[in-house]
């Protein structure tokens, strides 16, 4: 009888943990499906991603493992960074009120890092569902991504040149550099191994990133550093090489028959010469006075920024959270869609972080990324020496996710949102509780289920699985 009774509270922790993974999966699905449309949800100030964070408060308490969460060193930093942002936020909340408190977002989402942590600590085996989530949204957003970033395109332009947007509502307004990282993260769950897919999936997924780089170069730059990333990280450079061949054949045969896709009041069509245009953008050798204006506009800000904290006034406490900083900076974007556009964030998460919280805030979290950045990557690579190639190959589609988000929040407003921070904080946790547990596995304690270990056969062309890692019958 006692035994039972000493089970159950055991068993209740983890149910309230399951159930609370359920209501995160559905929150990350949709905010990949329908984006700032999804996140509206809910009584303003407080949306879906505000309910779903306070229900992971309370799993995170259940869990018994909150304490043991904050053993690993990038959620120390992490917490010594929420601890700085909190500070720099309170004394705006009195007159910026609720604005004070979403400019704050992009570090306080970082809970969702504790809370991933852990669950993972509670339950090892939980780290198999993190693949099996990954290929529903893989199989969700790779039909979808052209529909969602294509009808997002045209929602973002639908704006008046006093940047008034007008009454037209669209089902989705997706951030398209953010469907890239997912796009992108699809495509590695096949290349290293954790799915299988078919020739028509992968036809879909070439659509998918071709609508991508088109639209926007974050998108593009996004998915050509998770690929080349990856390649280079796992030694499979000759499948990336046959996969540049496809693309360029691909990108050929586009041009010859001129291929086009026209996007309603937008500047820039699906097209192959468009796909070109960004590419050469991202090397310094685009076309287009748009792209080029873009670029122009950010760098002016940034220096801006750089002027009043590295040099100037603002060097310790940066402008704070609240603040408005396009109208604060009299900063203006400038280009033929968007005459007028102010913003409120420098399309940086990194420049965000120095103009709100100083260069202290932005050291901390510049250590921070570094410091889960080392974690993982160490354990990546102890994992291949190891033999353990699943093991690595998961560390490595973990750093591909992040780096994936962080590459596309430093040129655009990514992380200041739910749509992509909570994504970005929950893939931080998970790589933290990862790692983790991996090496309590090490020590020969508190060993994983075996299934944590078990891959799919592959089904990439002419990719050959290690001989050493373990398939599933």
């Amino acid at each position: 009888m006692t035994q039972v009774f000493a089970y159950r509270p055991v068993a209740m922790r983890s149910v309230i943990g399951d159930y609370y993974l359920i209501a995160l999966a559905a929150l990350l699905i949709g905010y990949a499906i329908f984006g700032k449309t999804f996140a509206y949800v809910g009584i303003p100030p407080l949306y879906v991603g505000e309910a779903v964070f306070a229900l992971g408060i309370i799993a995170f308490i259940f869990s018994r493992c909150a304490i043991g969460s904050f053993a690993a060193l990038p959620n120390l930093l992490l917490a010594v960074l929420l601890g700085w942002a909190i500070i720099r936020t309170v004394p705006y909340i009195g007159d910026e009120g609720i604005d004070a408190l979403r400019d704050s977002m992009i570090v306080v989402y970082g809970g969702f890092a504790f809370i991933a942590t852990a669950l993972l600590l509670e339950k090892p085996e939980r780290l198999q569902l993190v693949i099996k989530f990954l290929r529903i949204v893989a199989l969700i957003v790779v039909p979808l991504a052209p529909i969602l970033v294509l009808l997002s395109n045209a929602s973002s332009h639908s704006m008046t040149g006093e940047g008034q947007v007008t009454s037209e509502w669209s089902w989705a307004q997706v951030k398209i550099g953010t469907t890239g990282v997912h796009v992108a993260g699809a495509a590695l769950l096949v290349f290293l191994g954790f799915q299988r897919a078919g020739i028509i999936w992968l036809g879909l997924l070439v659509i998918a990133m071709g609508v991508v780089g088109s639209l926007n170069r974050g998108g593009l730059l996004v998915i050509i550093f998770m690929l080349t990333f990856a390649s280079i990280a796992s030694g499979r450079l000759r499948e990336l090489g046959v996969v540049v061949l496809i693309a360029v054949a691909l990108i050929g045969t586009a041009f010859t028959f001129d291929l086009s896709i026209p996007t309603p009041r937008a500047e820039r069509d699906v097209s192959a010469e468009q796909l070109v245009d960004n590419v050469g953008s991202i090397f310094g050798a685009g076309n287009s006075q748009d792209l080029d204006g873009t670029k122009s506009w950010r760098l002016s800000w940034w220096n801006e920024i750089i002027d009043y904290t590295v040099n100037g006034p603002y060097f310790w406490s940066g402008k704070g959270f609240g603040v408005d900083l396009g109208a604060d900076d009299g900063t203006i974007h400038v280009s033929p869609s968007n005459p007028v556009f102010p913003t409120r964030s420098p399309h940086s998460a990194h420049f965000t972080m120095l103009a709100r919280a100083g260069v202290p805030g932005l050291a901390l979290w510049l250590l921070t990324l570094a410091c889960w950045s080392a974690v993982v990557f160490t354990n990546m690579v102890h994992a291949r020496l190891r033999g353990n190639n699943a093991w690595a190959d998961f560390f490595l589609l973990n750093l591909c996710y992040v780096f994936g988000f962080i590459v596309d929040a430093s040129f655009d407003v990514t992380l200041e949102g739910p749509m992509a921070g909570i994504w970005f904080w929950s893939a931080f946790g998970v790589g933290v509780g990862a790692s983790m547990i991996y090496r309590a596995e090490r020590a020969g304690v508190g060993l994983p289920h075996e299934e944590l270990h078990a891959r799919p056969d592959v089904s990439w062309p002419k990719m050959k699985p290690h001989s050493n890692t373990p398939q599933l019958p």
